[in-house]
């Protein structure tokens, strides 16, 4: 695509087909802001499947829907945190200063890139804790790893509105997090354990296309 061509890509079929928020961030997250970059249909469904439906979304959905099976479907009580919790919530600390720099270069790639190092940390905790082994050993720990989970969603949540505002928004919905209380300077506060949560609902459907 150039000007001087006139040649370009209507994004408003792209948008119908697979929603604004995602072509959105397919657009910042893919090309660095001001350069040229590529562009193709399965780039765009091939960052949606990877980072959307399986990074965040499942990450969301397999969090949200433990909570609403086996913690009573409100907000879990923080226990005593172990290392690995530690290291994790520090990690979601420390994220909004690395986006902060990183957009203030305008790198709108780098902060998404950011929180996507922590999504995949919190997928490797998720793992390596494993709440469904914990509700049978350890009920309490498992209270605990669930609202660390939380509570990184949460932290990602706030910082991905500028980038997707309605899906960020949903996020937030079913984390029971108060309109009032989604900007940066409020994740000071922790995640109130007890909240009430809506019935989780999938944030990004895998995109299938015919061969």
């Amino acid at each position: 695509m150039s000007k001087s061509t006139g040649n370009f890509i209507d994004v408003r079929p792209l948008v119908q087909a697979f929603g604004l928020d995602q072509v959105r961030f397919f657009l910042l997250r893919e090309v660095p802001f001001g350069n040229d970059g590529d562009f193709s249909r399965r780039a765009l469904i091939s960052r949606i499947n990877a980072e959307l439906a399986n990074g965040i979304g499942n990450l969301a959905q397999r969090t949200l829907s433990f909570i609403a099976k086996n913690a009573g479907g409100v907000v879990p009580a923080r226990g005593t945190l172990h290392e690995a919790d530690h290291a994790l919530l520090a990690a979601a600390e420390a994220l909004p200063e690395k986006v902060r720099a990183a957009i203030n270069r305008l790198a709108f790639h780098e902060a998404l890139e950011e929180m996507w190092k922590l999504i995949r940390a919190a997928d490797a905790y998720i793992d390596h804790q494993a709440p469904w082994t914990l509700k049978k050993t350890d009920p309490v720990r498992m209270l605990t790893v669930l609202y660390v989970l939380a509570s990184v969603l949460r932290t990602v949540a706030v910082l991905l509105q500028p980038f997707m505002p309605d899906s960020a928004g949903r996020l937030l919905d079913q984390l029971g997090v108060a309109p009032d209380a989604r900007q940066i300077a409020a994740l000071d506060a922790p995640l109130a354990e007890g909240t009430p949560l809506p019935v989780p609902a999938g944030l990004f459907p895998r995109i299938i296309e015919a061969a």
